[in-house]
């Protein structure tokens, strides 16, 4: 057990939750410990002595990515600003291999733990990524510091614990102070309660393939992906066994490669905002709950959903430009409709795994009509033009053959600006079959690449998350992270 498997395992495949428990699977290289392994052995070196951490300890070491570097650099300096006036001696916890709790195995990271001048303990989990789950106000909020402190009982004892949380990106901490014979009870019904719920959700003889599949471990003989096959990546290869495809980060991949080894492999946290996608996400989600709670033709219906979210005059304009490209009432064989594909070839490394989201599915006129809404600019003047489009059209051209349907892949442009949108997209089995080879030779390069160039070009450089830390960055400017100046912590008092 490990914290990201006691996370939203009720949505995820009920083979992959089970395996996950019983089994360890074919892990890939977990890219995130890169830069954590090289910024604790700083942080350890920094408190070897005792007292205040020291400053010169905290030195990237090469190995790392020039952008791993700029954010192992900015950690440091937030942590320091959080952590650096504490006197406390550091101690070697014995986490690192899993810990035997009532005949299960229980995972996951555990960072810094270190005991102040007046003897009071500490645990310190820290996080160097973008998007961290932030607790509210409560450390304890979080998997990944309650099962820690749960690990650490041995050398808590009866011991007061401060219990410290650090966003080292974001600049945010969250501590509290606890009394863990207090709080035992609640921790181990909590750890219990969440297991019972796993085992319940697991089982092996139910894959239900999905985006899930993207993260999966099991995808040797799961029935979902006949042919899939184990694949180790050559030694000190972050890049996974089995390449993991979604529509975004293939294109992202013909858009900038950097960017793609970056975000898709390394896992390096974001230095500048992309385009805010709040928006695009809201419209997504009414039309979801639209389709599924009615008909989009039902006005009345329409309006209730609109009003119930605060729909601007720009949402309902949109929606109301969906309803006349909507080809209900007919048959709706989802809407978000998660699929996965896999492709099985030789030499194994050049096989690759699909994922995709499809925003509506329909079948009608012996069509397997795909939408994909847009509230965006239009990109190409055909969809088949899109390489993210290449993704989605292959993904779900399984599903067309085995219901014997044309497959058409459309782009619903929303916005009212928009007059005239790409063209779509139809392919059979010929044109399918061809599509893959095509997917395939850009996975060839994406394996044969050793170097990852940036694409330096201004234009597309403005809009990269990586543009003031990327190394071929041809827009560079300051980080947008925030810097060690108004600090955010919260402290909650003990109970």
């Amino acid at each position: 057990m490990t914290p990201s498997s006691m996370r939203g395992f009720e949505h995820r495949c009920s083979r992959q939750v089970a395996l996950d428990f019983d089994d360890d699977g074919f892990s890939d290289p977990v890219n995130r410990g890169r830069l954590r392994d090289a910024f604790l052995d700083a942080a350890r070196a920094a408190h070897g002595a005792g007292g205040t951490p020291r400053a010169d300890a905290f030195r990237a070491p090469e190995t790392l990515e020039p952008e791993e570097q700029r954010v192992f650099e900015h950690a440091a300096r937030w942590y320091l600003e959080l952590y650096g006036d504490r006197d406390v001696e550091l101690h070697l916890h014995d986490c690192e291999r899993p810990t035997e709790r009532g005949g299960v195995r229980v995972g996951g990271w555990v960072d810094l733990t270190v005991v102040r001048t007046d003897g009071t303990k500490e645990l310190r989990q820290l996080n160097l990524w973008s998007g961290p789950r932030t607790p509210r106000d409560d450390p304890l909020e979080l998997e990944s510091v309650w099962m820690a402190v749960l690990r650490l009982r041995p050398w808590v004892g009866s011991d007061r614990l401060v219990v410290s949380w650090a966003d080292l990106v974001g600049g945010a901490r969250r501590e509290r102070t606890i009394v863990l014979d207090d709080e035992l009870d609640e921790l181990r019904a909590r750890f219990d309660e969440r297991l019972a719920a796993l085992r319940s959700r697991g089982d092996r003889l139910r894959p239900v393939p999905g985006l899930d599949c993207g993260r999966c471990k099991h995808l040797v003989r799961c029935p979902a992906h006949e042919h899939a096959l184990p694949v180790r990546t050559p030694r000190n290869d972050p890049r996974p066994g089995i390449l993991r495809l979604t529509p975004t980060s293939f294109d992202t991949w013909s858009r900038c490669p950097r960017d793609w080894w970056l975000h898709d492999v390394l896992t390096v946290a974001a230095s500048d905002d992309p385009a805010s996608p709040d928006h695009g996400q809201l419209v997504h989600d009414i039309l979801r709950l639209v389709h599924e709670r009615g008909d989009c033709h039902d006005a009345e219906h329409v309006d209730d959903v609109l009003d119930s979210h605060g729909a601007s005059d720009r949402v309902r304009g949109e929606v109301a430009r969906h309803v006349v490209r909507c080809p209900s009432p007919t048959q709706a064989l989802g809407h978000e409709v998660e699929v996965a594909r896999f492709s099985f070839a030789r030499p194994g490394l050049h096989s690759f795994l699909a994922t995709a989201r499809l925003d509506a599915v329909w079948v009608h006129d012996g069509v397997l009509d795909a939408r994909d809404y847009k509230t965006g600019r239009v990109r190409t003047a055909r969809v088949a033009d899109d390489r993210r489009a290449w993704i989605q059209a292959w993904v779900l051209g399984r599903t067309a053959m085995e219901r014997s349907l044309r497959l058409r892949l459309r782009y619903e442009h929303l916005a009212a600006e928009i007059d005239d949108e790409p063209e779509p997209w139809e392919l059979d089995a010929e044109e399918l079959a061809a599509l893959e080879e095509r997917i395939r030779s850009e996975v060839v390069g994406m394996r044969a690449d050793l170097h990852f160039p940036g694409v330096a070009d201004p234009s597309t450089c403005q809009w990269c998350r990586y543009r003031s830390i990327c190394r071929d960055s041809a827009a560079r400017g300051e980080a947008q992270w925030p810097e060690t100046l108004g600090v955010e912590a919260v402290q909650t008092a003990a109970p």
